[in-house]
């Protein structure tokens, strides 16, 4: 058993953390040319009213959401030091940097720079992590990069925002319904490791009409999203997954015209006949069983081409998990099912479903922790429509640094400390700590770094 550490002990290893340093050494060690990808995006203010270059803005946008700063207001009083300037003009290769931006700055250049141009920063920043084969032996069965969808909500507004706001009615306290206008969005995000699940694509849903449903919306923007996919990364071995929303033939469809596998969430009220005709088969009989396996040690079983008995076209292999956990002192079973067009075999089972279960890392490890943790995705920096996509695709490309300096950060884990104690030791190290010569060499060498 591991000895519990003393409040002693983690103050002196908390020393040996060198903070805003560390995450630089990260930030240059997996993406050198980030500064210069910046800067050359595509500029939207007028040459005569520059003064901050594109990297010194982006930098800062990056810091404010690895520090945990909810609003401008707040980023603005929190990096008015001069170590915060000095820091800053080192990260974003700017020597003459002699002031930190004011938040109006940012929001100026955010709302007029086309999402186009940090969607394609974001997809400069994936390329070098998958060329760069660390992540290799995480791929599912040793080849396919497990690439997760799922939508969700970001503002709410009583009044109509502008107009590509969504409509929803909803039921308040006393039981009154009540309009709402919102935006949402919908992720594709790229499962890295147990522990590093980034944002790969995003699509931004668009109103169509107001009372246009989830299903219809969120399925017509996974097209969009798949279909751009396809074009920047056309040769990646990508096995899609998401929940019974798109466990549809259309959708399957799509992937194996596009090369690609699929693992979705199988459910009575999406695939009825499908799910019946799999009951319907016995152990021994077209279903295989494979008991003690995975963590719980539960049951899995598995079925091949059950679309030949649910009169199907697209291939629909039909497995699942089932274990038994205490809960409130009572036992209760767990299922899960999926529908997949891997071939399932004993010897992968396994495999397939924990790469199954890894859906809900979009939800974890993906909106959850940008929701209610250190991120707020929901705050709104501005109310311009550009300007919201931009500040929601900022964030994607902090969490990317973000998830690589915790996945690497050996202290965290060692002394137990949590994603926002961390950020908030981001924030007082940015600034308090005066980056040296010595700290600008630590960041600039080239070493090894081993991730979690």
């Amino acid at each position: 058993m591991k000895k519990r550490l003393t409040k002693k002990e983690k103050r002196l290893l908390k020393q040996k953390d060198k903070g805003i340093v560390d995450f630089a050494m990260i930030m240059n060690h997996f993406f050198d040319k980030l500064p210069v990808w910046i800067s050359e995006m595509t500029d939207p203010r007028h040459p005569s009213y520059i003064k901050y270059t594109q990297s010194d803005l982006i930098m800062m946008g990056i810091l404010k959401n690895v520090c945990s700063i909810e609003s401008m207001r707040q980023m603005e009083e929190k990096f008015n030091e001069d170590t915060c300037i000095g820091t800053l003009g080192i990260l974003s290769g700017n020597k003459n940097l002699s002031e930190m931006p004011h938040y109006d700055t940012l929001n100026y250049y955010l709302e007029r720079l086309s999402p186009e141009c940090l969607s394609e920063l974001r997809n400069k920043m994936i390329t070098s992590l998958i060329r760069g084969k660390q992540f290799y032996r995480n791929r599912l069965l040793g080849r396919y990069w497990q690439v997760i969808l799922d939508g969700t909500g970001l503002f709410y507004f009583k009044e109509k925002h502008c107009e590509n706001c969504l409509c929803t009615t909803r039921k308040n306290e006393d039981g009154h319904s009540i309009k709402l206008y919102y935006h949402k969005v919908l992720e594709a995000k790229l499962v890295l490791s147990d522990s590093v699940v980034i944002s790969l694509e995003t699509e931004f849903i668009e109103n169509e009409s107001e009372n246009i449903s989830k299903q219809d919306c969120e399925t017509n923007a996974a097209k969009r999203l798949l279909e751009r996919l396809k074009k920047e990364y056309p040769r990646l071995p990508i096995c899609i997954q998401g929940d019974a929303l798109y466990a549809t033939e259309p959708m399957m469809k799509l992937c194996r015209e596009n090369g690609w596998q699929y693992i979705f969430t199988l459910k009575d009220t999406r695939q009825k006949v499908l799910a019946e005709n799999y009951r319907l088969l016995e152990d021994g009989n077209g279903k295989t069983e494979v008991k003690n396996i995975c963590k719980e040690y539960g049951i899995g079983a598995f079925a091949n081409h059950v679309e030949e008995l649910a009169g199907k076209k697209e291939i629909m292999n039909v497995y699942e998990y089932a274990y038994v956990r205490m809960e409130k002192e009572a036992k209760k079973e767990v299922l899960f099912q999926w529908v997949a067009s891997i071939e399932l075999t004993k010897r992968n089972l396994e495999e397939m479903i924990n790469g199954g279960r890894d859906r809900w890392k979009i939800e974890n490890e993906g909106f959850n922790n940008q929701k209610n943790g250190i991120y707020q995705i929901e705050h709104i920096n501005s109310r311009n429509s550009k300007g919201m996509k931009n500040h929601y695709l900022l964030t994607q490309v902090a969490d990317i640094l973000m998830q690589l300096y915790l996945s690497w950060n050996p202290l965290i884990e060692e002394i137990k400390q949590s994603i926002k104690n961390t950020s908030f030791r981001l924030l007082e190290s940015f600034r308090q700590q005066k980056v040296t010569v010595e700290d600008v060499f630590y960041i600039m060498r080239y070493t090894t770094v081993y991730l979690e």
